[in-house]
C-alpha cells in the first residue's frame, strides 16, 4: 500500500525549496496542513557548524559528488539544501540577450529562439526581485571587495575596461572573509536555502526526508493521485541503495534533483515504459553554463610599481567572488553576436585547482603541468587568483546510456567520484568563444607584466560546477521536455523545477536565474492548485518573503 501525500518534491536545492515554501504558504493560507507536502533528499542533513574548512576527502565525500563523464567532470551537491550549501553566493540577473538567443548546437534543428517566448528578462524581473529578497542579496561596497577583486578591477581599469561589484547572497556583517564557501560556510554568513526557503517551509510543517534516493516514477490511476514515486534508502557510507522505502503516491510531483538527478530519473522511467511519450530531447543539451576557468600568477613588483598597490598577495583572504567585467558582453546587441559574448569574473578556487594550471614554461618535450616548473608554480599559489569566463556556448553534453540507479551515475564506492554515462564534446562555437575569452584574459593579465596567465590543462574537456539542461524548457514537445511553467509536456502534474530546465548558458552565475525561473513556475502552480486537487488559492492571497533563521555565530 503506497503512502499518499498531496505533493512530493524530489530534491531540496533552490528549485525544490522554493516550491516547498510557496506551496506551504498556500496551505497555511487555506487552513490546510503543509505536512501533506514531502521533500525527499538523497544526501544527509548538515548544520553550518558541521562543515569543515578543509579539503579532507571524508568531508568532501559527504557533501559533494564528482561525476567523471566522457569529456567532462561535473560537481554536484549531495546534502539537504543541495548546492546552495556549497555555492559561492554570487547572485546576478542574466543579461537580456541571454533569453533572446537563437544560436544552438549544430545538431539541434532550425534556428529559433532558445527560450519559450513567455520568458524574457523583462518577464523574469519580478521573480528575480522575489528571489533576491528571499536570499538577502546585497552588493558589497568597494571597501568590501576582496584583495583579488580589487586587483582585478585595477588591472581592468589600467587596460581601459570597466568593472563592477558582484551582488552576493552573503551577510556581509557575519562573513569572516576566509574564502571557504565551497566546503560549506561554518559562520552561517552565506544565505543557503536552509536559512530561508527550505528552513521556513520546514517550520511551516513541510516534511523533509534525508537519505532517500528516487529510482523512478510511474503514473497512478487513482485520481486525483497522478504519480507514484519509487525510492530507496541510502547507505551514508557507501552511497548505495539500502532497501526500498514505501512507495509514495501524490497528486503533484516536482522533480528538483538538478540536471544530473532529475534527468536520469525521467530516463529510467522512460526506459521502464512509464513515460513512453516524453520528449526525445530528454537527456540531451547538457550544459556547463559556459564556465571556463583560468588563473593569474601575480607579479607583485609590477603591481606595486605600476598600480601603486603594495603588498598585494595572500589572495586567500576575503570573499571568493567580488568583481567582474561585462565589457565583452555589453553593446553586442542583435543575433549576429549570439555565441560570441562572455563576462569575466574574479573568483578564488586555488585550494581546488592550483594543481591544474599549465604555466606555459615547458621545454616542448613534455607537458609543463608537471615536474619542477609545476612545483614552483604550486608553491606560489597564495599569489594566484582565478578568473571565470562565462561564455555563450551550445550546451554540448548528452547522456549516452541510462544511469542504473538513483545516483544518476555509477557509484563504485563510498568516495566522492562516480562514473557519468554522458558525452561532452565542445562544438566549434563553444571552442571558439572560450579561445576568445582566453585571449581577453591574457591581454589584461599580461599587459605590462602584471602577472602570468595560467590556463587549465591537466585534463582536457569541461569542468562543470553549474550543470544545466537535460530536461530543457521549450515552446513544444518537439524542442524540449517541459513548457514555460516547468510542467513536463503531456504529463499532468509532473514538473521539473531546477537547473535541468535551463535551455542556454546564462552569462552569469546561474543560481539566481534558476531561482527566478522556479519562483515563476511555483507561482503558476499555486494559481492552478485546485486543478490538481490541492487547496484553492484564497481570495487576496499573495506571496511573502520567507523569514530568515540563522544558527549560532562562530568566530575566528
Amino acid at each position: 500500500m503506497a503512502e499518499r501525500v498531496d505533493v512530493c518534491i524530489v530534491g531540496s536545492g533552490f528549485g525544490g525549496s522554493i516550491a516547498a515554501w510557496r506551496l506551504s504558504e498556500l496551505y497555511r493560507a487555506a487552513g490546510e496542513d503543509p505536512g501533506r507536502i514531502v521533500v525527499l533528499e538523497r544526501g544527509r542533513r548538515f548544520g553550518h557548524t558541521d562543515f569543515r574548512q578543509s579539503m579532507d576527502l571524508d568531508h568532501l565525500s559527504d557533501v559533494y559528488g564528482l561525476i567523471q563523464g566522457q569529456g567532462a567532470q561535473v560537481v554536484i551537491g549531495n546534502l539537504v539544501g543541495g548546492g546552495s550549501n556549497l555555492y559561492l553566493a554570487a547572485s546576478l540577473r542574466s543579461p537580456s540577450e541571454t533569453f533572446e538567443r537563437r544560436d544552438h548546437h549544430p545538431s539541434d534543428g532550425p534556428t529559433r529562439r532558445m527560450w519559450p517566448h513567455q520568458i524574457s528578462r523583462r518577464t523574469l524581473n519580478r521573480y528575480y526581485h522575489r528571489a533576491e529578497r528571499a536570499l538577502r542579496v546585497q552588493r558589497p561596497s568597494w571597501n568590501q571587495v576582496s584583495k583579488s577583486g580589487g586587483l582585478w578591477a585595477a588591472m581592468l581599469h589600467h587596460a581601459g575596461y570597466s568593472c563592477d561589484r558582484v551582488p552576493a547572497a552573503i551577510n556581509l556583517h557575519r562573513c569572516e572573509n576566509v574564502k571557504w564557501c565551497h566546503t560549506g560556510c561554518i559562520f552561517g554568513a552565506k544565505n543557503t536555502v536552509l536559512t530561508n526557503y527550505l528552513g521556513a517551509a520546514e517550520r511551516a510543517g513541510v516534511e523533509i526526508r534525508p537519505g532517500v534516493m528516487v529510482e523512478e516514477i510511474r503514473p497512478s490511476n487513482a485520481r486525483p493521485y497522478r504519480w507514484i514515486v519509487k525510492a530507496d534508502n541510502v547507505n551514508p557510507e557507501t552511497k548505495q541503495p539500502a532497501g526500498a522505502v514505501t512507495d509514495i503516491e501524490c497528486k503533484v510531483l516536482i522533480l528538483a534533483a538538478g540536471a544530473m538527478g532529475s534527468t536520469p530519473i525521467l530516463m529510467r522511467s522512460k526506459q521502464s515504459g512509464s513515460l513512453p511519450s516524453i520528449s526525445s530531447h530528454l537527456g540531451k543539451h547538457l550544459g556547463s553554463n559556459g564556465d571556463h576557468v583560468a588563473a593569474v600568477e601575480v607579479n607583485g613588483k609590477q603591481i606595486e610599481r605600476l598600480l601603486d598597490l603594495p603588498g598585494y598577495g595572500q589572495f586567500y583572504k576575503g570573499r571568493p567572488i567580488t568583481t567582474m567585467s561585462y565589457d565583452w558582453w555589453t553593446g553586442k546587441h542583435g543575433h549576429r553576436h549570439d555565441g560570441t559574448r562572455f563576462t569575466l569574473q574574479e573568483i578564488f578556487l586555488s585550494q581546488l585547482t592550483n594543481f591544474l594550471y599549465d604555466d606555459g614554461r615547458g621545454n616542448g618535450d613534455e607537458p609543463s603541468f608537471w615536474g619542477r616548473e609545476k612545483k614552483r608554480s604550486i608553491s606560489t599559489w597564495n599569489d594566484h587568483f582565478e578568473l571565470l569566463a562565462m561564455v555563450e556556448d551550445t550546451m554540448d553534453g548528452e547522456f549516452y546510456a541510462v544511469p542504473p540507479n538513483g545516483n544518476g551515475h555509477e557509484q563504485p564506492n563510498g568516495g566522492p567520484v562516480g562514473v557519468g554515462l554522458f558525452n561532452y564534446a565542445f562544438s566549434s562555437q563553444s571552442t571558439t568563444v572560450r579561445e576568445m575569452a582566453n585571449e581577453a584574459m591574457r591581454s589584461v593579465v599580461e599587459r605590462r607584466g602584471f602577472g602570468r596567465f595560467l590556463p587549465i590543462s591537466e585534463t582536457k574537456g569541461a569542468y562543470i560546477a553549474h550543470p544545466l539542461g537535460g530536461c530543457r524548457m521549450a515552446e513544444e514537445i518537439g524542442l524540449g521536455v517541459v513548457d514555460h511553467r516547468c510542467e513536463v509536456f503531456g504529463s499532468e502534474g509532473l514538473f521539473c523545477m531546477d537547473s535541468s530546465v535551463i535551455p542556454s548558458s546564462l552569462g552569469v552565475n546561474p543560481s539566481l536565474t534558476i531561482a527566478a525561473v522556479c519562483e515563476r513556475a511555483a507561482a503558476r502552480l499555486v494559481r492552478r492548485a485546485d486543478d490538481f486537487g490541492l487547496p484553492s488559492r484564497p481570495e487576496g492571497f499573495h506571496h511573502h518573503t520567507p523569514p530568515q533563521r540563522i544558527g549560532p555565530r562562530v568566530r575566528l
